[in-house]
């Protein structure tokens, strides 16, 4: 028998025990229904399921929505009948009205459709999901806590090459929370029809540092990513212990825990697109907007000395980049495409800051609010 539905983080660590790498999928809604969106996350999720499968004390961890989301993903035992599955459900808990006065008027203040339908949560679904996923890694030994992201697209030996990487970066006794990145944020899928300036555009976004490789390599940036991150058991317990949930950008806080507690967090370059590259349903230019302003919203809540951190994106290309332009029209085209779409969220998030001191963003079934220089984000759902 290889597909458990759980609820318990005890009891799904107790049916891992032995395994050396346990990959936390987490599912946020059903698979998809509309074909192309559903092409795209069948090929990236068979990369992963794929490559695991080499492993025979690997498994994988479905953590639900809800059955539903569960019931969607129902014919995976049947396609990888070696591979070890069990489903779990977690999800973000709603905030009793009578502790939420000091938010209550958020949905009025801004104007929101029929207000009082809005409810708050505690904290993210993706963090209700990952601290479920590190309260399984605590209860585990030897082995290899992994967190991808639905577009995350793996080549063979990306597994080994990150579990060698960690070894040759431990610290305190501890093999090294690692990570990949690349440049290919952005890529083709076999079968599915993608505008190529869409992809250019997007992987444009994200390169306005040149030499983010080498900080990389220097350990000067942040080394845990949450489009795909490894991290050891033993590690666990640390991190569920001390991230503060309230922040969005969960990838990052699990990153400052690490380094606090003084574990080795380092990340890998990959130039290969073979070997990883991300894959995600941007299709057209309103799904790219969505990107860059979910983005754009990351750092709005991060404090600094001139009172919220720069985005990425709205720093200009550096000297390298603009060469890039001069040597490669089709650069220079996606830069356009891709500055574009930047200031017209730039201009909708600096409208919304004026009218309201807030900005949001809708992802998934939630909303959310964020202030400059507030790390703590609002989390909210539409009980229609």
């Amino acid at each position: 028998m290889t597909w458990h539905g759980i609820e318990s983080a005890s009891d799904v660590a107790a049916r891992l025990a032995g395994r050396r790498f346990v990959v936390a999928e987490m599912m946020f809604k059903p698979r998809p229904a509309e074909p192309k969106h559903q092409s795209v996350f069948d090929f990236t999720l068979a990369s992963r399921l794929d490559k695991l499968c080499r492993y025979e004390n690997a498994a994988m961890v479905l953590i639900c929505r809800d059955q539903a989301t569960a019931d969607s993903l129902a014919h995976l035992p049947t396609e990888y009948p070696t591979l070890l599955f069990v489903t779990a459900m977690a999800n973000p808990k709603p905030i009793p009205p009578s502790t939420a006065d000091a938010y209550a008027l958020t949905p009025q203040q801004c104007g929101w459709e029929t207000p009082e339908r809005w409810r708050q949560y505690d904290l993210t679904d993706r963090w209700a999901r990952l601290l479920f996923a590190l309260d399984v890694g605590r209860q585990l030994t030897e082995g290899f806590l992994i967190l991808p992201a639905h577009d995350a697209v793996w080549g063979r030996g990306l597994l080994a090459r990150l579990e060698a990487l960690s070894r040759r970066s431990a610290r305190q006794g501890l093999d090294a929370a690692v990570s990949p990145y690349t440049y290919h944020q952005h890529s083709p899928v076999p079968g599915v029809s993608i505008d190529p300036a869409i992809i250019d555009a997007m992987n444009a976004t994200f390169a306005p540092d040149s030499l983010l490789r080498w900080r990389f390599r220097l350990g000067r940036y942040q080394s845990f990513w949450g489009k795909m991150g490894m991290i050891p058991f033993g590690m666990c317990d640390v991190i569920r212990r001390n991230v503060q949930t309230m922040v969005w950008e969960d990838d990052l806080e699990i990153d400052r825990v690490i380094r606090e507690a003084g574990y080795g967090a380092r990340c890998l370059w990959i130039d290969q697109p073979s070997l990883y590259r991300q894959a995600p349903p941007v299709f057209d230019r309103d799904d790219l907007r969505n990107v860059i302003d979910r983005t754009l919203h990351y750092s709005l809540p991060i404090p600094s000395a001139e009172g919220t951190a720069p985005s990425l994106l709205n720093r200009p290309l550096d000297a390298l980049g603009r060469l890039r332009c001069v040597l490669s029209p089709r650069f220079a085209r996606a830069v356009r495409l891709s500055q574009t779409l930047i200031s017209e969220c730039n201009a909708r998030i600096a409208a919304r800051l004026d009218r309201y001191g807030a900005s949001w963003v809708d992802w998934g079934d939630y909303r959310y609010v964020v202030t400059v220089g507030d790390p703590a984000v609002q989390v909210w759902n539409y009980e229609g």
